[in-house]
């Protein structure tokens, strides 16, 4: 796959090819966002989807697009951590310019992806739409992602991958054909990239943009912080429910089947507290559903 190493001219705010410089694209995946670009200013908006495993560097594929995309002015305020932040950005940002969703977001965990987060997703699309952004997706799994904003409202997706070496910089390219085939026997097939074959292969190098630092410091701390907390409420519900359940059951036991406390801590190996505890929840639930 030919580079083409790209410099940015201020004065004219256009890009140029040169011999030799630090940014450059695979000139396939150039080709694309060039048509991409010209779609906007037909008053159009496009969404990207970058996909891989987590740590696998879709973020710095989804930042060296969007530093093109931008030219050059993508920064902090380009980033969303989440729905909530995304709509803030959505509303502030000058019309035609450059959303990055990242990867850590809790909208792209598989067990919401018919769920509301991402029905919110689709509505905020409809004003992307509005506004002619240009909307980067960074999230581990394309299989994650509704049939709407995977198979309609996406342009194209990168997956992003290792080599056997396990280094970063190769992606693989499916565009709207190719990734709507992709969505159906890579769902039917655990989540497979296997078939069909990829449009082109390409590499990408290790951007370094001047808001790097600050993106490490912030996005990804907080992007992060937003998973921990959501796993640490998602394990709350689920220990909420084993305890409710434990108390129908222990309930169940004692009031039911009569059986004594004591043996019930035989049966179930708990200690006598647990029970009695579950046995005031179970009291207190037929109080309150008579």
């Amino acid at each position: 796959m030919a580079r083409v190493y790209l410099e940015f001219n201020h004065n004219s705010k256009k890009w140029r090819e040169v011999e030799k410089s630090d940014f450059w694209i695979d000139r396939a995946l150039l080709t694309k966002l060039e048509s991409l670009k010209m779609i906007q200013r037909k008053n159009w908006d496009g969404v990207i989807i970058i996909d891989g495993k987590e740590r696998s560097g879709k973020s710095i594929l989804g930042m060296i697009c969007g530093w093109y995309l931008s030219g050059c002015t993508l920064g902090i305020i380009n980033f969303a951590r989440g729905l909530d932040d995304a709509a803030k950005k959505i509303a502030s940002l000058p019309d035609g310019s450059v959303l990055i969703m990242d990867e850590g977001s809790t909208v792209f965990s598989s067990k919401d992806s018919m769920g509301k987060s991402q029905k919110r997703l689709i509505k905020l699309m409809d004003v992307v739409g509005q506004k002619n952004l240009i909307f980067i997706i960074c999230l581990p799994c394309f299989f994650d992602l509704n049939k709407t904003i995977a198979v309609r409202r996406s342009l194209f997706l990168c997956h992003v991958y290792p080599d056997k070496k396990y280094d970063r910089g190769q992606y693989a390219f499916f565009g709207e054909r190719k990734k709507k085939v992709l969505y159906k026997y890579g769902k039917q097939n655990f989540d497979s990239y296997a078939f069909p074959d990829a449009e082109f292969v390409g590499q990408y190098f290790n951007f370094e943009p001047p808001f790097l630092q600050e993106y490490l410091d912030k996005v990804k701390q907080e992007s992060l912080d937003a998973v921990l907390a959501d796993a640490l409420d998602e394990g709350k519900d689920i220990a909420s429910e084993i305890r409710k359940t434990e108390a129908i059951i222990y309930g169940y036991m004692r009031y039911v089947l009569d059986i004594p406390v004591k043996e019930i801590c035989k049966i179930q190996k708990q200690g006598d507290r647990t029970i009695r505890d579950r046995l005031y929840s179970y009291k207190e639930h037929i109080k309150a559903n008579p």
